[in-house]
């Protein structure tokens, strides 16, 4: 699914593709409130999870809304401890029954993080971590552990220093996999710089192989970091495939197989762009830099038709979740 924060001022659309490039739902949304702080701007958290049944938008700063894939239905289910001039992101876990939650205070000096979950209908509320100066955000659940994005800070002065957090839909530089009950890290995905949406399989790194969700980091699929400098590469559910735009023709999409082989090229949005994997075959395009960009349907794998999307936005999740 898409996400477009650009094509309107204080609204913003989810826009769910299928696989043959129709606009299966639309929906508009409000933006969080703008945060007005000396040190900068506020980091754009996520806005949207996934789970196997349900998409969960964020409206406003505080309402979490859901759409049931069963029936399309939509309805607010649970309200978000969010105060004046702060910011909060969730997760909800794969089976509806958990959400995990971090809160940004930037009323606070440094910007405090509290991050805690609880019953996606309320109680069992727990926080499980709070910090100053390290900042992290659920994105995902996986294998019953908790994701958490981390980040380079929580301005997007702080994001720009770390340019490669810009690489994906969470403004990670690393992953931090933790006990959901004490946020204890299992794992750390961060032997390289993460890159695209996250996989079934792990995660693509801008410097031109992939991770894996022990932390491990495969040797390089490319000997010159996708091309001749780092760009954004999204890894496909099976591990066998990465969708990479060259960065020497920024609107060609490479089609990297292990080993450096490219196995095909499609229209790309450019090196600061990712794609999303649909399934191991279909990948769809889209921008969160050029509002014009026009989305599409791709089978790079086997070919075919191409597919325009009749809505904007950049790739933030697969729906269902195919991460758990």
């Amino acid at each position: 699914m898409l996400v477009d924060l650009l094509t309107l001022p204080s609204t913003y659309l989810a826009n769910v593709v299928s696989v043959d490039g129709r606009l299966w739902a639309s929906i508009k949304l409000d933006k969080r409130t703008p945060i007005s702080n000396p040190a900068g701007r506020a980091v754009q958290l996520p806005y949207v999870s996934t789970s196997r049944t349900a998409l969960y938008m964020l409206s406003g700063d505080s309402t979490v809304m859901a759409l049931r894939l069963t029936d399309g239905a939509q309805a607010p289910v649970t309200h978000l401890q969010v105060g004046a001039n702060m910011e909060a992101t969730f997760a909800v876990s794969p089976d509806d029954s958990q959400i995990a939650v971090s809160v940004l205070d930037f009323s606070r000096t440094p910007v405090h993080l509290t991050l805690f979950t609880e019953s996606l209908g309320g109680g069992n509320h727990q926080v499980i971590y709070e910090s100053d100066s390290n900042y992290v955000w659920p994105v995902a659940w996986h294998a019953g552990l908790l994701v958490l994005a981390h980040a380079y800070g929580p301005f997007e002065e702080d994001i720009a220093k770390a340019a490669p957090g810009r690489d994906n839909p969470y403004s990670a530089i690393s992953y931090h996999i933790v006990d959901p009950a004490t946020a204890i890290r299992v794992y750390l995905l961060g032997a390289c710089t993460v890159s695209g949406p996250l996989s079934p399989a792990g995660s693509g790194c801008i410097q031109g192989g992939t991770i894996d969700w022990q932390g491990n980091v495969s040797e390089p699929w490319s000997t010159s970091d996708w091309g001749s400098v780092s760009s954004a590469a999204a890894l496909s559910p099976d591990g066998r495939w990465i969708a990479a735009t060259r960065p020497g023709s920024p609107d060609q999409m490479a089609i990297w197989a292990p080993g450096g082989r490219v196995v095909n090229y499609v229209t790309g949005p450019g090196i600061r762009d990712w794609v999303g994997w649909l399934d191991n075959q279909h990948i769809l395009t889209g921008s969160y830099l050029d509002a014009t960009f026009q989305p599409q349907v791709f089978n790079p794998i086997k070919g075919g038709i191409d597919h325009p999307v009749s809505g904007f936005g950049f790739y933030a999740a697969r729906l269902p979740t195919d991460i758990f």
